[in-house]
């Protein structure tokens, strides 16, 4: 589950981490009132204006702005709430801007210009360790410089049995150019502390970026990303309500009431596999054929015909999809089934539908299945094999 930066402020907070001073806006008479409060509490003359959106690269897309008056507040939180904002990490459309985060800018009246730096903490699976990842050239450039320069990017790998040890905090601190004993015991102390927070609250990515240095050697995270382990959350019912629904796509959220292992893409031929290995096959097999898959959807072993039904739902809902590719192996979940949820799913749209279904069955009550399938006399292709299934929406694209 992808947190917004301001509540991963919040969640660093509860462990005691220092942060900017900041708070969140829903409107632009909230935002005057909440700038006029940071602006008498810290005493600096600019504060810093962030959009709050699931996405990276917000910096050049222009969706964080300095401002430095009330009146500046007021027309920049104008130009940010309720507009899409298009970065790197969104789509064509971009992404609606809700709330925006005003927060001090820990970078004015500075002595000395602090250092930034490039710090995350996330799981490697292939060698079932936390790693941290870390570099001195923080800031919006570090795509490029993993491309340009991957030997400035060092890692460190967490014994999952002993845990992150003072050793390796300095070892960092080193690395990262904090020579100085005051420098490497406030880092060490913070990155100790960040460690925690990341295993107690069940992360599987806590990045923050830059993380700076003041000129007193204070250590500030000014931007934050943490996401949360989705089958973890039972034990964290306050990060559980954090979820924000209304910045995840229509078709997502429907996907995520139902349960369904589903993740959209930027295709054209919808998928409902049960399997995520099967799912994969079913995806590869799709683009060698000429389409590009709209979506990941595993319905999982045990699927009744109500989730088919949604999951197939979801699917058909789905402008972008221009054709549908069914690839089932029935074990746990009859085959029958799943005819029945597709079956039923049409019914409940309020048009006709001329998005060609391809569907290939195996496995038990296939037979019965099939002729489910015929009699509803429905615009649906049955296989019998993959490749059939391959053949067809290979024929389908060639007649388009």
């Amino acid at each position: 589950m992808n947190l917004h930066e301001y509540q991963g402020r919040e969640i660093l907070n509860s462990f005691s981490i220092p942060i900017p001073y900041g708070m969140l806006a829903t409107s632009t008479e909230e935002a005057v009132k909440i700038a006029k409060i940071i602006f008498n509490k810290t005493k600096k003359k600019s504060l810093v204006i962030k959009a709050q959106i699931h996405a990276g690269g917000r910096g050049k897309a222009g969706g964080i702005q300095i401002a430095k008056t009330i009146n500046e507040v007021y027309e920049k939180s104008k130009k940010l709430l309720g507009k899409f904002l298009v970065t790197t990490q969104t789509s064509k459309k971009g992404k609606l801007v809700r709330k925006i985060l005003l927060s001090e800018d820990v970078y004015f009246s500075e002595k000395i210009l602090p250092s930034e730096y490039y710090l995350s903490i996330l799981l490697n699976r292939d060698i079932e360790k936390n790693i941290i990842i870390y570099s001195k050239e923080g800031g919006v450039n570090i795509e490029k410089l993993s491309i340009n320069s991957p030997y400035k990017i060092y890692t460190e790998e967490i014994d999952p049995i002993l845990g992150l040890q003072l050793f390796q905090t300095r070892k960092i601190g080193f690395n990262l150019g904090m020579d100085d004993k005051e420098s490497l015991k406030n880092f060490s102390y913070f990155l100790i502390t960040l460690y925690k927070a990341y295993k107690i609250c069940d992360a599987l990515l806590l990045e923050i970026n830059p993380l700076i240095k003041t000129f007193n050697n204070r250590i500030l995270p000014v931007d934050i990303k943490i996401v949360l382990d989705d089958n973890a959350l039972f034990r964290h019912k306050k990060y559980a309500m954090m979820h924000d629904q209304d910045d995840i796509d229509f078709i997502e959220k429907k996907a995520f009431e139902a349960k369904l292992n589903f993740l959209k893409l930027e295709g054209n031929v919808g998928c409902m596999v049960n399997g995520a290995g099967l799912a994969m096959a079913t995806m590869d097999m799709i683009k060698s054929c000429g389409g590009e898959p709209a979506n990941f959807l595993d319905i999982g072993g045990s699927a009744d015909k109500k989730r088919v039904e949604e999951a197939f739902y979801i699917i058909l809902k789905d402008q972008s999809v221009k054709a549908i590719l069914i690839n089932i192996f029935g074990g746990i979940v009859r085959c029958d089934t799943v005819a029945e949820g597709i079956i039923n799913s049409y019914s409940k749209i309020d048009h006709d539908i001329d998005i060609p279904v391809v569907v290939r069955l195996q496995g038990t009550n296939e037979k019965i299945a099939k002729k489910m399938l015929k009699n509803s006399l429905l615009p649906i292709y049955s296989t019998d094999t993959l490749k059939e299934a391959a053949d067809k929406i290979k024929e389908i694209f060639s007649l388009r």
